[in-house]
């Protein structure tokens, strides 16, 4: 059976309130989105191999191996927010000229309201219900087997990611049978370079919603698939 690979990570995070149910919104800090992101491809093989052939490429170039974050003794993995710019900048260009994978993502302005009514206040509901919106459509072919994975983080649990996968399998009225055509695993970010792509993707959007800076987010336009804006119009 032919497989198809997404690789699941969020920018911003669910939260409205901090300790002792202090609220949040509009505070220093506060993240007023919260992105969860995809990409879907067939090739895994290709991708990994071009974001490590990048890594090792930067590690071993004397121009950029002394930068901080790359010859951090904890090690060094591709992300947008940590990244330095030119080496950003470097990343974005090839990801411009990567072929073979599609990006999807769901933009979730943080409402309170809506949290409260919908979610029960509750930000795990709130994730879930976002990551909920990404998948649905997605795995509508029964002839493959999927393979998921979320990058490690926050509250996330193996139980509420089949949870959110079940709702969208039910969705599209897949039936899969007792052989399984999918697995669900999470995954810690440093260890599965194919997750760069989609955060600096997000990274890109994320760019666009709070600095008004488009031109990464055009850079790329070509590569991101179905963006939902859950509660604005759409970038």
């Amino acid at each position: 059976m032919n497989k198809r690979y997404f690789f699941i990570d969020e920018s911003g995070d669910p939260i409205f309130y901090g300790s002792r149910k202090k609220l949040l919104v509009g505070t220093e800090g506060f993240q007023p989105f919260l992105l969860i992101g995809m990409i879907e491809t067939d090739d895994r093989k290709m991708l990994r191999k071009a974001i490590i052939e990048f890594m090792n490429n930067i590690k071993t170039d004397i121009m950029y191996n002394s930068i901080p974050s790359v010859a951090n003794e904890k090690g060094w993995y591709v992300h947008a927010r940590s990244d330095h710019p030119e080496i950003r900048a470097k990343f974005f260009e090839l990801l411009r000229t990567l072929e073979g994978y599609k990006a999807h993502v769901v933009i979730a302005k943080k409402d309170l309201s809506i949290f409260n009514r919908k979610h029960n206040g509750n930000p795990t509901e709130f994730y879930f219900d976002v990551l909920h919106h990404l998948l649905n459509g997605k795995l509508q072919t029964s002839d493959l087997h999927h393979c998921l994975y979320l990058s490690q983080r926050g509250n996330n649990t193996l139980h509420r990611f089949e949870e959110a996968v079940n709702k969208a399998l039910e969705a599209g009225n897949v039936k899969y049978n007792n052989s399984g055509t999918y697995q669900l695993e999470l995954v810690p970010s440093n260890e599965m370079p194919e997750l760069s792509i989609i955060d600096y993707m997000m990274w890109a959007i994320q760019r666009k919603l709070l600095k008004g800076e488009k031109r990464y987010f055009e850079a790329l336009r070509s590569k991101y698939g179905e963006i939902i804006n859950l509660y604005q119009e759409s970038i």
